[in-house]
């Protein structure tokens, strides 16, 4: 896969689209998680949290960059 990309004319690097898409899916989940009460389990909501999203965006960026 290209370290680039080309949309519309604009190049921009391969992770934008895959940050923006690991964003929403995040928005997706702490509401989801919130809602079902989890969060009172979690020594610290924030830490999760990003430690949800360094997940979820390492995963595709390590299939690219290998």
């Amino acid at each position: 896969m290209p370290l680039d990309i080309t949309v519309y004319g604009i190049q921009m690097p391969t992770l934008l689209p895959i940050f923006v898409v690991v964003a929403i899916l995040q928005v997706t989940l702490d509401s989801i998680i919130a809602q079902t009460g989890l969060y009172r389990h979690v020594w610290h909501p924030g830490l999760f949290k990003m430690a949800l999203f360094v997940c979820f965006f390492t995963l595709p960026c390590l299939y690219i960059y290998h």
